[in-house]
């Protein structure tokens, strides 16, 4: 259940949250982000986000405010000379960052963009996140010690990236005398709207779905080359789900694999409900609420699905548990021969999600059907 929004005076302290990363990301920081507001309830909640992550924070009841920063055309590891085309822009974020008199800021990545602009802000309290459980940053935040008042260690090779996150705003909360329960509540929240809803309703009448037709999302694409798989064993799962479940498959992916949709569809024995590239994506995400099952790569959209409480098998590849899917049933089905800890070898990451089989999904497709409907039975 989410709180109402909190009104508060203009006046009233501020807190920065710097988020520069994923939606998948982004949707992990939501129980942080409450922690924030429900310990602190006189202060207004400020998040510094990627712009395709924005409209997701400015959906949360716990975010007084939203700064959306445009960093996809010049942060760019490969290419630092992109820097040049995007410098108007960081200036000008530099400067409202300076003028927002903000009293606390928490970044929770400790990479270098990061840190200077939770320097920028000024603010007294300035809180970073050492973290040894995900992309280790080429100048880490522990390097530049003096640039922030505190850090927070999170190294637990069992902690969970939502864990990551929770720590500084738990550090922070008790650093400033604020609530901070003995029990916090993590759990991770997407909201949706009514209007999503109602699209994906008229979507499925559209398909003639109209009735009580359990469904089952199949997510296709991934953001990153090293997490492709077969089209053929993505058609040999959804007929699984088809023949031995009785799901109603609905394939979705980003709109550029469209054609990899036509592929995997054409090779099904059952019919599928093709979504990719044809839904705005909170009605797809409202379509995978009504979902009783999602199928995917290790992306976002698994992200998403676990804080919709949609059970999750999920195809990984070099990560590890540290961000897997979060509060809900879920299989994990990987060849890393390292996890629960990232793989550490990049020049074998794109061989390790073609070695999963198609047995083992419908098999821990079957496990968590029977583990999560068991009560239903």
């Amino acid at each position: 259940m989410t709180p109402a929004r909190t009104i508060t005076d203009p006046a009233a302290p501020k807190l920065l949250y710097i988020h520069m990363a994923a939606l998948g990301d982004a949707v992990m920081a939501s129980p942080a982000l409450r922690m924030l507001k429900q310990g602190l309830p006189g202060w207004r909640i400020a998040v510094l986000a990627r712009t395709h992550t924005a409209d997701y924070f400015r959906g949360l009841p716990w975010v007084d405010e939203v700064i959306s920063f445009v960093n996809d055309r010049y942060v760019d590891r490969k290419r630092p000379w992109r820097l040049l085309g995007g410098w108007g822009e960081a200036v000008r974020l530099f400067q409202e960052l300076k003028r927002g008199d903000y009293a606390a800021v928490i970044q929770w990545r400790g990479q270098l963009p990061d840190t200077l602009m939770s320097l920028c802000t000024g603010a007294p309290h300035r809180i970073a996140t050492v973290q040894f459980i995900h992309r280790r940053a080429a100048l880490p935040v522990e390097k530049l010690r003096f640039l922030v008042t505190d850090l927070v260690t999170v190294s637990r090779p069992e902690a969970h990236m939502v864990e990551a996150m929770a720590a500084p705003a738990d550090f922070l909360l008790r650093k400033l005398g604020g609530s901070v329960p003995a029990n916090p509540d993590l759990s991770m929240d997407y909201p949706l709207q009514a209007a999503d809803h109602a699209a994906a309703a008229e979507f499925l009448n559209a398909q003639g779905l109209a009735g009580e037709v359990p469904l089952a999302c199949v997510g296709i694409s991934a953001k990153t080359a090293v997490n492709s798989w077969p089209l053929d064993r993505f058609a040999a799962v959804a007929d699984h789900l088809g023949l031995q479940h009785g799901f109603r498959v609905v394939l979705t992916g980003i709109p550029a694999h469209r054609d990899r949709e036509r592929a995997i569809a054409a090779s099904m024995k059952t019919e599928p409900v093709c979504s990719t590239g044809r839904l705005p994506f909170g009605v797809l995400c409202a379509l995978l609420a009504r979902s009783r099952l999602l199928v995917s790569l290790n992306t976002g959209l698994s992200h998403i699905a676990a804080a919709l409480r949609v059970p999750v098998v999920v195809l990984s590849g070099r990560d590890g548990a540290s961000i897997t899917p979060w509060g809900t049933p879920h299989r994990v089905v990987t060849r890393n021969p390292f996890y629960p800890r990232r793989h550490p070898d990049r020049r074998q990451w794109a061989g390790l999600v073609p070695l999963i089989t198609v047995d083992e999904v419908r098999e821990s497709i079957d496990a968590l059907m029977s583990e999560a409907y068991a009560s239903q039975s």
